[in-house]
């Protein structure tokens, strides 16, 4: 019965959205993950294509890479 009245006030809470320049300074020009970091991106798709079953231990500096790339932008992952 209160739920109805409860939420007159106090405004549904927003997501973290990490492409929304208004929500996140990391990234002002609110690149979406696809579309960030693409030269780190690049050499971390080919380093997996061009090992294969090594590719653990022989992309791990490329990978890491990207992932301080992706971070550094906002994304959390």
């Amino acid at each position: 019965m209160f739920e109805s009245v409860k939420s007159w006030w106090s405004p549904e809470p927003t997501k973290f959205d990490p492409t929304d320049p208004k929500q996140n300074p990391l990234n002002p020009k609110g690149l979406k993950p696809c579309c960030a970091c693409p030269e780190t991106k690049r050499a971390r798709d080919d380093c997996f294509l061009n090992n294969g079953a090594e590719a653990d231990d022989k992309c791990r500096e490329v990978l890491t890479n990207h992932l301080t790339c992706m971070r550094s932008l906002g994304f959390k992952v």
